[in-house]
């Protein structure tokens, strides 16, 4: 019993540090990319999913293997039996047509696939990068408020040792525990929502819960430089989404002409050694050829043809939803510029700023009502400028998965 326990507590004690080890990276914009191809399932899984469709296109386009028949036929009458026995080579043989037909048709979908593949890449790295983006401004958006709060806290602090002195009253410290319990709240607020754009963020990249990951960049500044209109219409016609479109439509029409050539596309050959009870051997040659009378590839025809109508009709509503997501990012955009150019400047580098107010309270030209409510305005104005550079990015990024590249060079 001793020695089992000893055994146990061994395992235990070499296990715990593979549990609880994890990994320290330091993680800048640029490098996701080649992060997600190194540690994310998700971004696997892309790859697996376009392997998978591959292999089976190329499985519907191997040429068949001939099969080796046996068959033995046996009367008997009591008398007199008689028995028959052959062996023989089927082989079902297909029209060059056909496998011409197949062959396109295996390599229009194959490139549809591949296609399809790096827009759903393109979409999922646009996707990943806001969401580390939204992760740094979070964690922005609290060292903000940490700082305003620290200037509470010192206030607090004086407050209490005039209040005891008897210069202040105690309203005026129920005050400033009124705010600091304000500010709190909503760095709480915030914290929670950076644990949780986090967490989903680890889980996209396929990052342990152990793992230390200092997220680096700096977004305070909408400062992204884009090409301009007539440049973004032409990025948005050749990207991976726009060709996947285009892509299943030829794709269609290769359907069409397959399911032309599918009409009389096989015939079966026969060939083999035969014995007939008692003396007779020879040999046998046979072949079947399928009479389309009952089905003549018309509704697949058919079928192929409204395919090409739907994957037409597909391509054309792109274009047109294509270029309205250009010109409302466009101007969503020159919004959130306008207004984040607005911001203060000095509330950029707010000590100063501060300072002065703090030694207007002290002087007694500012009263305390009035630093709090100054504290509390400036809460309000970071959570705006933070609100608004997360939609700013949001249009970003949309654009960096509508033209399939990146603008951000973080």
């Amino acid at each position: 019993m001793c020695r089992f326990k000893a055994h146990c507590l061994l395992l235990f004690i070499l296990f715990i540090p593979l549990s609880l080890t994890g990994q320290e990276l330091q993680i800048e914009l640029h490098q996701l990319k080649e992060l997600a191809e190194q540690y994310s399932a998700e971004w696997q899984q892309i790859d697996n999913q376009l392997d998978y469709s591959i292999q089976g296109e190329r499985v519907s386009a191997t040429r068949l293997n001939p099969s080796l028949a046996y068959d033995l036929e046996f009367l008997d009458d009591g008398t007199y039996s008689e028995y028959e026995h052959q062996l023989y080579l089927q082989k079902e043989f297909r029209t060059p047509g056909y496998f011409r037909n197949l062959r396109e048709r295996r390599d229009s979908r194959t490139n549809l696939y591949e296609y399809q593949s790096e827009s759903v890449r393109a979409e999922w790295l646009a996707s990943t990068r806001f969401g580390f983006i939204r992760i740094v401004l979070a964690k922005q958006e609290i060292e903000q408020l940490r700082f305003l709060i620290s200037h509470l806290n010192r206030l607090a602090t004086a407050s209490a040792r005039r209040t005891d002195e008897g210069e202040e009253s105690a309203i005026d410290n129920q005050l400033i525990q009124m705010s600091r319990y304000v500010l709190k709240t909503r760095i709480e607020e915030v914290e929670l929502e950076a644990e949780f754009l986090e967490t989903n963020w680890r889980n996209r990249m396929g990052f342990d819960v152990q793992d230390e990951i200092h997220y680096d960049g700096d977004f305070r500044k909408p400062d992204i430089q884009l090409p301009e209109v007539a440049e973004l219409l032409t990025l948005l016609n050749e990207t991976p989404q726009m060709n996947a479109y285009r892509m299943a439509v030829e794709t269609a029409e290769v359907e069409e002409s397959f399911a032309r050539s599918s009409r009389l596309s096989t015939f079966e050959l026969t060939a083999g050694y035969k014995h007939l009870n008692p003396d007779f051997q020879g040999f046998l040659v046979g072949i079947a050829i399928p009479i389309p009378i009952l089905n003549s590839g018309s509704e697949a025809i058919s079928r192929a043809r409204m395919l090409n109508r739907i994957e037409q009709t597909n391509l054309n509503q792109a274009r047109i939803e294509r270029n309205q997501n250009l010109y409302r990012v466009l101007n969503s955009l020159q919004h959130y510029e306008v207004i984040l150019n607005q911001f203060p400047d000095h509330l950029s580098q707010p000590d100063q700023f501060i300072n002065s107010i703090s030694i207007s309270y002290e002087e007694g030209t500012l009263s305390l009502n009035d630093f709090l409510n100054t504290l509390s305005l400036m809460a309000d104005t970071y959570q705006s400028k933070f609100n608004q550079l997360t939609g700013y990015y949001s249009m970003i990024t949309e654009l960096e998965t509508l033209a399939g590249r990146e603008f951000i060079n973080q």
